[in-house]
């Protein structure tokens, strides 16, 4: 599946799949409605890693391509929120993890 909305990067490693002539591929309208497609057995998606759900429903297999492109959160500055801190920390220790163990 070709997603819209996917980054520049993931564009052109979808692109240059498809080129190839030998992959028929649809379009799908954004990633939740892709991994219904991909759980109903449609089909299969390329996509980043951090969209990984964890939920073990699906298998991420690591795809191997030159094009890389980072990833911000984004909150303001001024959030000081003790739940926000709390889901900010649990989110860079899994970070720390994910890149210490990459899958």
């Amino acid at each position: 599946m070709v997603g819209g909305g996917s980054p520049a990067a993931l564009k052109a490693v979808q692109h240059r799949l498809i080129s190839t002539g030998k992959i028929d591929y649809f379009n799908s309208a954004d990633h939740d409605t892709t991994l219904t497609n991909v759980a109903a057995g449609r089909g299969v998606c390329l996509a980043p890693g951090f969209l990984n759900d964890h939920s073990g429903q699906f298998a991420w297999i690591p795809f191997d391509c030159k094009e890389s492109f980072s990833c911000v959160l984004c909150t303001h500055k001024e959030d000081n929120r003790p739940g926000i801190n709390a889901f900010l920390n649990i989110l860079k220790k899994l970070y720390k993890e994910a890149v210490a163990f990459p899958f």
